[in-house]
């Protein structure tokens, strides 16, 4: 499946996801790549770097799990607080376990989902191609180690040519991640 990733929410540098009418983690001037076309949205966590940009498009549809959910509607749980914004996404929105294939891995939030397309993995910052996500901005460093042991062996068993798609930094397939990421060697 054909994607394009475009770097948004400033210093953060986001990756922003855009595939069919879809777009996975809006940053901060994402509109100014999509205009007011209608989208679909779909959200792996809801820190303010990965929502910021939701304000910003034609919205049909926002997809989050429940757990993260609360963080669309208060700002020291998005921690746009942090950065002298108050953001706050006043529509309602779906659970994204209901329509999606994902996966849960609470850690980085905890309500992170990893979310799969065809040959995709969007992975949020729960997992990097040579790295994981921190813990530590409402998430839970016992929760981040069981997911990662969970996400090891599920990534054993898909076709190592998936790409991971995560919510900063390069993307890669699973092979290289197994090659580069010292949380996936020998586990």
């Amino acid at each position: 499946m054909k994607f394009k990733v475009y770097q948004t929410s400033g210093f953060f540098n986001t990756n922003t996801y855009i595939f069919e009418n879809f777009v996975v983690d809006p940053g901060f001037g994402i509109g100014k790549y999509l205009g007011k076309i209608p989208v679909k949205v779909i959200l792996t966590h809801g820190h303010y770097d990965h929502i910021a940009g939701l304000l910003e498009l034609n919205v049909e549809d926002v997809y989050i799990s429940k757990d993260d959910k609360k963080m669309l509607y208060d700002p020291s749980k998005n921690f746009s607080h942090l950065f002298g914004e108050t953001f706050i996404f006043e529509k309602d929105v779906k659970d994204i376990d209901l329509y999606f294939d994902t996966i849960a891995v609470p850690g980085h939030t905890l309500g992170s989902r990893i979310v799969i397309f065809d040959n995709l993995i969007f992975t949020g910052d729960t997992v990097f191609c040579n790295t994981v996500g921190r813990s530590d901005l409402g998430g839970s460093k016992k929760l981040m180690i069981e997911s990662i042991k969970n996400l090891n062996n599920v990534f054993r068993k898909l076709d190592e040519n998936m790409l991971i798609l995560p919510g900063h930094d390069e993307y890669c397939n699973i092979k290289t991640l197994f090659r580069k990421n010292p949380y996936f060697k020998n586990v």
